[in-house]
């Protein structure tokens, strides 16, 4: 055989072979992406924003309730206080009824009228006599 034999390359390209890819990149296939519609994107999407507008409505409506109960506090306290006030002089107000009852009772009772107007007047029966006790 001949030593200076060398294959032939041919250098036209035939239309029947792809030319090969280089060897330093591997051969990527580019996917046609379809465009998405916003409104699609959206849909995707809505149950989180649904999620997210419900937790901020209920944030901002614990956070007003928060405010409300801090600012509603201390009038309930003052109104325990005026009502602790008005029960004690309640208290007061029903002894004094209840002696004075007793006492419009004993001065009007038939019974005790002698007994009454003898303490009231100093009047005597005549058929009573005074003991003085002496020492």
């Amino acid at each position: 055989m001949n030593a200076s034999f060398k294959p032939r390359i041919s250098m036209s390209r035939s239309p029947s072979r792809r030319p090969l890819p280089a060897l330093t990149q591997p051969a990527r296939r580019r996917r046609s992406r379809r465009q998405t519609s916003p409104w699609r994107r959206l849909a995707q999407h809505t149950t989180l924003l649904e999620l997210s507008a419900r937790l901020g409505v209920n944030t901002f409506l614990v956070l007003v309730a928060a405010a409300s109960l801090t600012r509603l506090v201390p009038h309930l306290q003052t109104q325990a206080q005026q009502l602790e006030t008005v029960r004690q002089e309640l208290d007061r107000a029903q002894t004094a009824n209840t002696r004075l009852r007793s006492d419009f009772d004993r001065n009007f009772d038939p019974a005790q009228a002698g007994r009454v107007i003898q303490e009231q007047t100093g009047y005597r029966v005549p058929s009573e006599r005074q003991v003085v006790w002496t020492d």
